[in-house]
């Protein structure tokens, strides 16, 4: 009689137990649960499909199911789209590159790398089928198992503008320190892979990052002063004008962080004899005439970065600085 009480309060706290094993495997992986995961916990198929139709689970993928969860939307899309594609599936190309704040607009699907996939086709995902994905190449964020930076520039190299993969590299060193040494790492463990050719050229070369930053390049085009290299590393700082030449380094700043405008353009003024030059949006919409002469005049007076007097107008290309890395 005993036995009989006790089955049922067993049979339902079996259940409940095993929920709550579900559960926390969800929320390990941004509310999102594998079929296979929850048949390792011991979850039989028809409870699945109950659990399906009452609504604690939800449908994702084919056998990848929400478990009501708050998670970011767009972190809980890459665990269940790697999730679907199986154990060795990591998020990767614009996914990553998105993920890791290095692409600023949205894939449009989940793209997922896999060595090795014979499952089917996954109408919401983009699958792509690698010879290999060294060890090296991959990681985890926030959970989820993706592409390292580094590779996912390789993989979206062929992809990108030249002028978006310049950008790109240039995010990937502010966000993530990701150097050159990074780059050539991740080649050498691919060198069969398209788009390094192009991938060198754009971490190589200039990027321009705003409508600040392309205005003061126009103005100095407009007043005849040699253009500076761009967003690059020097001595281990980012900067974003140098001209190597004359020792002359520019900053361009917003004004959002600061209370009002004038606070703003006052405290630009009080630094503009440090060593790094400050100009605003004034300085370069507003009195651009009046920056260009203070910009003609430093560069004369520092033409070859020591202070040596020189011309302008007999100035060539200057020299190429170290790379933006």
């Amino acid at each position: 009689m005993r036995g009989a009480n006790c089955g049922p309060a067993q049979t339902k706290e079996s259940v409940g137990s095993r929920y709550e094993a579900v559960a926390s495997i969800a929320t390990r992986q941004h509310g999102r649960v594998s079929h296979a995961q929850m048949l390792a916990a011991g979850v039989d198929r028809d409870r699945i499909k109950r659990w399906s139709a009452d609504g604690r689970l939800r449908l994702v993928h084919r056998e990848v199911y929400a478990l009501g969860h708050t998670a970011p939307a767009s972190l809980a899309d890459l665990m269940a789209a790697a999730l679907a594609c199986g154990d060795e599936a990591v998020a990767s190309h614009r996914s990553t590159l998105h993920a890791r704040g290095v692409l600023r607009e949205c894939p449009p699907r989940p793209e997922i790398s896999v060595a090795t996939y014979s499952g089917r086709r996954q109408p919401r995902i983009v699958v792509h089928r690698v010879a290999s994905l060294p060890r090296a190449d991959t990681t985890t964020f926030h959970g989820i198992p993706m592409t390292t930076v580094p590779r996912a520039l390789l993989d979206v190299a062929p992809m990108l503008s030249p002028s978006d993969l310049c950008q790109a590299c240039h995010e990937a060193w502010v966000r993530h320190r990701v150097t050159p040494a990074h780059i050539e790492a991740c080649i050498a463990r691919n060198p069969t892979k398209k788009g390094i050719a192009k991938l060198r050229r754009a971490y190589g070369a200039d990027a321009t990052l705003s409508e600040l930053e392309k205005g003061f390049l126009r103005l100095l085009d407009h007043h005849g002063l040699p253009r500076p290299r761009t967003n690059i590393d020097l001595m281990g700082d980012k900067v974003d004008c140098h001209w190597s030449q004359h020792g002359l380094t520019v900053e361009l700043h917003s004004y959002g962080f600061h209370a009002t405008r004038w606070a703003f353009e006052n405290d630009n003024t009080r630094r503009r004899r440090s060593r790094h030059l400050p100009f605003t949006w004034g300085d370069v919409f507003e009195r651009g005439a009046q920056t260009a002469a203070e910009l003609r005049a430093l560069l004369d007076h520092r033409r070859g970065g020591d202070g040596a007097p020189g011309a302008i107008s007999a100035l060539g290309a200057p020299a190429p600085a170290r790379g933006r890395w």
